[in-house]
């Protein structure tokens, strides 16, 4: 058994002072009624009132809290697989847009030279759901899926290297924001097409591709950049420097690229030395995709059980409602006959 969004169950912390509250809340009720009565002539005051029903409403209101909270956790036990059906290509076409992007070893620089890779795979590739996402040390979804691709076109032309803030190469963001968009619109078989050099240092891009795998997330990965690598001109016509004021040297990282495309059931093309990438494979490879020629169309469902919570708690919310707080006749006279002589007595 597991839950889907686990973060949600911490909200079962708040049910501990609600619980709280509501002690206190009858405690101060019984310390006001102290006021006017002895707590032996209680019985007298509330005699249409049965405080043991008060507590069962009560307890079933926070039993309801504590059942919602868990069915929105959305637990699940059991798995099933599930054929996808062919609704096309749901693509997102990450580019990245770090400083290394301005090296000029691909003409006139790699991320030109994407962009342009970019705009003859669209021409290529008609009636199927694109977006685009820029990455740098952090990536977002600047153009969610659609097939309309003159907004496509007019967000690629727009992209530099100032559309992230931070520096960096962040593959593993790329591949976590691409799945919350398949989540959210995605009908069609998940792709992500990786344009970059693949110079991302960290060390949690094998444990992404498998959460991309897990997702049913095909990546293809295009490499621009040369073995050689070139140092980073800057628009300014200054070269990037590092700390000791050395010229940054990039070069194409070919491992990750191939890493990312294996774990994932992808292809990583490359252009090794030459001076420009031909989209003709990548282009070939998505549309066998597409006629579910390209892999197992299978996707491993998670057979969720939020129906149980949920109706528990719609029970106790029932029965809450149907609990009313008066005593039953015959025991609210039994209880104000067996009080009346003592008050009398008293008198």
């Amino acid at each position: 058994m597991g839950f889907i969004h686990p973060e949600v169950l911490w909200l079962l912390v708040l049910i501990v002072p609600l619980a709280a509250l509501w002690t206190f809340t009858r405690r101060r009720r019984d310390a006001k009624l102290s006021r006017f009565a002895v707590p032996e002539n209680w019985d007298i005051l509330n005699r249409n009132v049965s405080t043991r029903a008060r507590f069962h409403k009560g307890a079933l209101i926070l039993l309801a809290l504590c059942f919602s909270v868990v069915a929105a956790a959305r637990p699940y036990w059991g798995e099933r697989e599930q054929e996808l059906p062919q609704r096309g290509l749901d693509i997102i076409f990450a580019v990245d847009v770090s400083y290394s992007m301005l090296a000029r070893d691909v003409p006139p620089t790699r991320m030109e030279h994407a962009q342009l890779l970019l705009r003859q795979v669209l021409a290529e590739l008609p009636g199927q759901r694109v977006g685009i996402m820029p990455f740098a040390g952090d990536a977002f979804l600047q153009c969610p899926l659609t097939l309309d691709y003159r907004i496509v076109n007019t967000v690629l032309r727009q992209l530099d290297h100032r559309a992230i803030d931070y520096p960096g190469t962040n593959i593993p963001a790329v591949i976590d924001q691409s799945i919350e968009a398949f989540e959210r619109s995605g009908s069609g078989t998940r792709t992500i097409v990786l344009l970059t050099d693949g110079e991302d240092h960290s060390e949690a891009i094998v444990e992404a591709a498998r959460r991309a795998a897990e997702n049913d997330i095909i990546i293809f990965a295009l490499g621009i950049g040369t073995r050689e690598g070139s140092p980073v001109l800057m628009p300014d016509g200054i070269y990037l420097e590092d700390r000791t004021g050395a010229k940054v040297l990039t070069r194409l990282d070919e491992q990750i690229l191939a890493t990312l495309a294996n774990e994932t059931g992808g292809r990583a093309y490359t252009m090794g030395d030459g001076v420009r990438l031909d989209p003709g494979p990548l282009v070939s490879d998505l549309r066998r995709l597409e006629q579910g020629e390209f892999g197992a169309q299978t996707r491993v469902i998670r057979e969720e059980r939020y129906q149980w919570p949920l109706a528990l708690a719609l029970l106790c919310l029932l029965a809450e409602g149907l609990l009313g707080e008066r005593r039953r006749r015959d025991k609210a006279r039994a209880s104000g006959k067996a009080q009346v002589p003592a008050l009398q007595e008293a008198a």
